[in-house]
């Protein structure tokens, strides 16, 4: 029975230390969360918080970059040290840029505040319109923390959205749009033309 004392028992306390799931928020970003809200912090968005995106055009020109200003207001006052807060902004169209060090774009193209960007309310970020009709769609959720690493009571977020209009097209911007394909049309497409004209004798 000493056996099962020596390595049955720690066995069993390892399984169930596993088991305990511990979700913290990310001081070096998230992404997913632009349309949900950071709910690891609380299960609900702060009655008197609020996320904004300045910069956003009514109406974008296709191709255009746009520099957009997020910001934090409400929840919590900012710590003197440690973090104050983060955001996640995710749009349907366009892409998104960093220009400086406070902020990321992940994988997916969301963008994201970096870790040094946790320790502000405030980021400035870059938006490039596509040659589209369609209209360009943004949630973001932000994140107002106290400045103790810990998802606890003094945190709160909240989520908002935003949506810019396309100009309307010109034949230009048309041709924009297929430029990839006229290329590979010229560089593929015409050369493989003369070559089955040459087999069939033509």
């Amino acid at each position: 029975m000493n056996w099962l004392r020596l390595y049955l028992l720690p066995l069993i306390a390892i399984i169930l230390l596993a088991g305990q799931t511990v979700v913290y928020g990310s001081s070096h970003g998230m992404e997913g969360y632009s349309a949900t809200g950071c709910t690891c912090h609380d299960d609900s968005a702060g009655i008197d918080s609020e996320v904004i995106i300045g910069g956003i055009p009514e109406i974008y020109q296709q191709g255009e970059t746009y520099k957009l200003s997020i910001s934090l207001a409400g929840g919590i006052e900012a710590s003197s040290q440690g973090h104050q807060g983060g955001f996640n902004l995710r749009s349907s169209i366009g892409t998104f840029s960093s220009i400086d060090d406070l902020t990321r774009v992940t994988d997916s193209g969301e963008i994201t505040h970096e870790h040094a960007g946790a320790n502000y309310r405030s980021w400035d970020v870059e938006w490039t319109a596509p040659v589209s009709d369609e209209i360009a769609k943004f949630t973001i959720a932000g994140n107002i923390v106290d400045g103790d690493h810990q998802p606890s009571e003094g945190d709160d977020w909240a989520i908002n959205t935003y949506s810019s209009q396309p100009d309307e097209l010109t034949i230009g911007d048309e041709i924009k749009q297929y430029t990839g394909l006229i290329v590979l049309l010229g560089l593929f497409g015409i050369p493989i033309y003369f070559m089955w004209k040459k087999s069939n004798g033509n």
